[in-house]
C-alpha cells in the first residue's frame, strides 16, 4: 500500500500547514499595527481570548497518565522477566513521551486481584483469577515490578485496589507493604524482598467500575442497593452461580472430573452460615460436618463459610459427582465491608495517601440520574470520608450516539469530537456534586478515558484505525485542555500497551516494536507544558468555528477549536489549542490580554496528513512534532491553524521594564 493511498493526501499538505502557524506571526502576514488595533472576532474569525492574571488550578504533571497494561503475562510484555527489568524497547518511548502517571494494576481484568500472592520469589508466587473471563493467570508482575517500572520511566504510581474480593485489612497491609518504613511488619517484609526504602504511593481508588452491570461481582443488580453495598458493606444473595477454584472462574472450573475429594469454591466468600444450596446438575445436595460417616451413595459435602470451601466425597464416605456434572451455589455472600471501611483501615495505616471513590455511572453520554454516591455519602455524614471520586467519562459510541457502526470514516472522527464535550460535561457534574456534598479538598480524577465501541472492532469497519490515529489524539488533547480547565487532578487514558503486536486502542502498540502513536506523540508535544509547574489561566474562544455533522442524540455539530493555557514557573505563557475540523485550517485571532512576550514564540504542531493518520512498523514516523520559531509583536496576533492539529504557542516573558 502507498503512502499516498494510505494517509489520502500527500506530503505538500502537512508543510503547508505547518508553514501557515508560523506565517501567522511573522510582521508581513499576522500581526501588523493594524491587527493589534483591530477588534476581535470580526469577519467571523474566532477570538483565542488569553487572560493571564485570572489564574486557577496548578498544572497538573499528571494529566496524561494512562492505564497500565494488565499485570500478567509480564504485563503483555512491558517487564522482561529473563532479565528482570522493564523491557528496554518501551522505556525510552515512555519517558519520551512524557507520561506522568501509569495506574496498576490495571481496570476490570485487575477486580479480583490478589496483592499478597504477587510479592517475594518469583518462584513462591501464587496464581489467580482475572476479574474479566475468570481465567487463572500468573504473578509475576507483581507491585516491586511495577514500582521498579515506575521508576525507570520517571512516572508517578496509582493503584487500583480491588473491592469485590478483597477485604479493609488486606488493602491496609497492602498499603503498608508500599508505605510503611522499616522496623514494621509490611516494611521489614518489602525490606526482605530487596526493598528497603518505602515507595510513597500518594494515589489509591478502590474498584473498577463497580456500577457496571457486568462488574456487579458479589452485589446487587438494583442500582440503588449496589451503592449502597459499596459505600457500607453488605450482604448479597447469590442464585445458580457456578463454583470454581479460588484461582479459576471459567466454567469449566464448576465441572466435576468424576475423581474423589474433588473441592471447589464459590466466587465470593465469606458466606452466611448455613445460608448455600449446592446443587450437582439440578439435584440438591447436603452438608454435613464430616465425610467420614457417610455413605458410599450420599449426595453429601461438606463446607467452609469463610473461604467457600466446598468438598466432596471419595465414593466410599460421600458420593463422588459425576463426571461432567456442573456444580453451582446458592448463597448468601458476605457480610462484606464498604468503602468507608476501606478509606479507615488504609488512612490508619498512612494519613498522606489519597482514598478515591469509584461509584460515577453514565448513561447516554451523561451522568447516570437518581442519588449519586456524594449525596449518599453526606447523608449517612460520611462527607469527609473520601478524598475524592474517580470517574471513567468513556465515550462509548454505542451507548452515547446509538451507534451500530461508523457510516464511513468522518462519522468515525466527528462522533470523537461529539464526545468529548459530553465527557467533558461528566466531569463537571461529577465535580459540581463532590463540591457541594463533599468536603473542601476532595477533587476529581479520571482514572480511565478514551473514545471506544465496547464489545468489538468489527462496529469500526469504515475506519478500523480510530482508536491509534490522529482522531483520537484529538479527542485526547481535547480531554486534557477541557480536564485543566476544570481542575481535574490526574487523568488515565486507556491503554499503554496491547497484548499482540502491531496496534490496538494503545498509547504504544503491542512488543515488541511499541509502535508510537500520534496520541504519543502529543503528549510529547505537552510535556513542558503539564510539567512545567505554574497554573492553568482563563481562556475562551469567541465566535468558535462550527463543524457540521450527520444528526446525534449529541448534537449535529461541534466547536472546531478547543482550548486552554498556562503560566508556567518561569513565567512563560503556553496556549494550548486544538484544532478538529477534519479540513479546514483556522485563521484565528489570538489576544494576550495585558500579558507582555518577548518577541520570539515557540511553536510546535502535531498534524499528520490528515486526521485518520496513524504511525505503524511501516511509516513509524509518519506523524511527528513540527517545531519552529516565530517572530511575533504585541499582544493581539493572527495565527492560522492547520486542520486536525494539535498546535502548542510557548510565549517567553518579556525582559524588557
Amino acid at each position: 500500500m502507498s503512502e499516498i493511498r494510505r494517509h489520502g493526501i500527500g506530503r505538500r499538505h502537512f508543510l503547508y500547514g505547518a508553514a501557515a502557524v508560523a506565517a501567522g506571526v511573522m510582521s508581513n502576514t499576522g500581526c501588523t499595527p493594524e491587527d493589534a488595533r483591530g477588534s476581535g472576532g470580526q469577519g467571523g474569525v474566532p477570538v483565542i481570548a488569553v487572560d493571564a492574571q485570572r489564574r486557577s488550578f496548578t498544572v497538573s504533571p499528571f494529566m496524561t497518565g494512562v492505564n497500565g497494561a494488565k499485570w500478567y503475562d509480564d504485563a503483555y510484555g512491558m517487564w522482561d522477566a529473563e532479565h528482570n527489568r522493564p523491557a528496554p524497547g518501551i522505556v525510552g518511548k515512555i519517558k519520551k513521551a512524557g507520561v506522568g502517571m501509569i495506574r496498576y494494576p490495571g481496570g476490570t481484568s485487575s477486580n479480583l486481584f490478589n496483592w499478597r500472592v504477587t510479592v517475594g520469589p518469583q518462584e513462591s508466587r501464587g496464581r489467580q483469577v482475572e476479574g474479566k473471563q475468570g481465567a487463572t493467570v500468573d504473578s509475576r508482575f507483581g507491585p516491586d515490578e511495577y514500582m521498579a517500572f515506575i521508576r525507570e520511566v520517571g512516572a508517578t504510581p496509582q493503584i487500583m485496589a480491588p473491592f469485590a474480593n478483597s477485604t479493609p485489612d488486606e488493602i491496609a497491609d497492602w498499603v503498608a507493604y508500599m508505605n510503611a518504613p522499616q522496623g514494621t511488619t509490611w516494611g521489614d517484609l518489602r525490606a526482605r524482598n530487596g526493598h528497603p526504602e518505602p515507595y510513597g504511593v500518594r494515589y489509591w481508588e478502590i474498584g473498577n467500575e463497580l456500577f457496571g452491570k457486568y462488574q456487579r461481582y458479589w452485589m446487587s443488580a438494583d442500582d440503588d442497593k449496589a451503592m449502597r453495598q459499596y459505600a457500607f458493606g453488605g450482604t448479597q444473595r447469590q442464585k445458580r452461580q457456578r463454583v470454581g477454584t479460588p484461582t479459576d472462574h471459567r466454567p469449566s472450573a464448576a465441572v466435576s472430573n468424576g475423581q474423589p475429594n474433588q473441592s471447589f469454591t464459590v466466587w465470593y466468600p465469606p458466606v452466611v452460615p448455613k445460608s448455600q444450596t449446592i446443587r450437582v446438575d439440578e439435584d440438591t445436595w447436603r452438608e454435613v460436618a464430616d465425610l467420614a460417616s457417610a455413605g458410599a451413595d450420599d449426595p453429601v459435602y461438606t463446607f467452609t463459610p469463610k473461604s467457600g470451601g466446598i468438598r466432596f466425597g471419595d465414593g466410599r464416605h460421600g458420593k463422588i459427582p459425576q463426571k461432567g456434572s456442573k456444580i453451582t451455589a446458592d448463597y448468601d455472600s458476605g457480610p462484606h465491608a464498604g468503602f468507608v471501611d476501606y478509606y479507615t483501615k488504609m488512612k490508619a495505616v498512612d494519613s498522606s495517601i489519597d482514598v478515591l471513590a469509584i461509584w460515577a455511572p453514565i448513561e447516554d453520554g451523561k451522568l447516570a440520574g437518581g442519588k449519586s454516591f456524594p449525596e449518599l455519602m453526606a447523608e449517612h455524614g460520611h462527607a469527609d470520608t473520601y478524598d475524592g471520586m474517580a470517574i471513567h467519562p468513556y465515550t462509548d459510541f454505542s451507548r452515547d450516539l446509538k451507534a451500530t457502526s461508523f457510516p464511513d470514516k468522518r462519522a468515525g472522527h466527528d462522533y470523537q469530537m461529539l464526545g468529548d464535550a459530553a465527557a467533558a460535561t461528566m466531569v463537571s457534574d461529577l465535580t459540581a456534586q463532590v463540591r457541594k456534598h463533599g468536603k473542601d479538598d476532595a477533587y476529581i480524577a479520571v482514572s480511565e478515558c478514551g473514545a471506544l465501541f465496547f464489545g468489538g472492532e468489527r462496529e469500526a469497519d469504515a475506519y478500523p484505525e480510530y482508536t491509534y490515529a490522529m482522531s483520537h489524539a484529538l479527542y485526547m488533547a481535547s480531554q486534557w485542555a477541557r480536564f485543566a480547565d476544570l481542575g481535574v487532578r490526574w487523568t488515565a487514558s486507556n491503554d499503554l500497551i496491547g497484548e499482540k503486536p502491531g496496534l490496538s486502542r494503545t498509547l504504544f502498540g503491542g512488543a515488541p516494536s511499541f509502535v508510537t502513536t500520534p496520541d504519543a506523540i502529543v503528549r510529547e508535544q505537552l510535556s513542558d507544558f503539564f510539567h512545567g509547574g505554574g497554573h492553568v489561566v482563563a481562556s475562551e474562544v469567541k465566535d468558535n468555528t462550527e463543524v457540521s455533522t450527520r444528526e446525534t442524540p449529541l448534537g449535529s455539530s461541534y466547536d472546531a477549536l478547543v482550548t486552554t493555557a498556562a503560566l508556567d514557573k518561569d513565567g512563560a505563557l503556553s496556549v494550548l489549542v486544538v484544532n478538529r475540523s477534519p479540513e479546514d485550517d483556522i485563521k484565528s485571532r489570538v489576544e494576550l490580554g495585558s500579558f507582555r512576550h518577548a518577541t520570539t514564540v515557540d511553536v510546535s504542531v502535531v498534524a499528520g496528513r490528515s486526521y485518520d493518520d496513524f504511525n505503524d512498523a511501516e511509516l513509524p514516523d509518519a506523524v511527528t512534532i513540527e517545531k519552529s520559531r516565530a517572530t511575533a509583536h504585541g499582544t493581539s496576533l493572527t495565527w492560522t491553524f492547520p486542520a486536525h492539529s494539535v498546535t502548542l504557542l510557548r510565549f517567553p516573558p518579556s525582559t524588557s521594564s
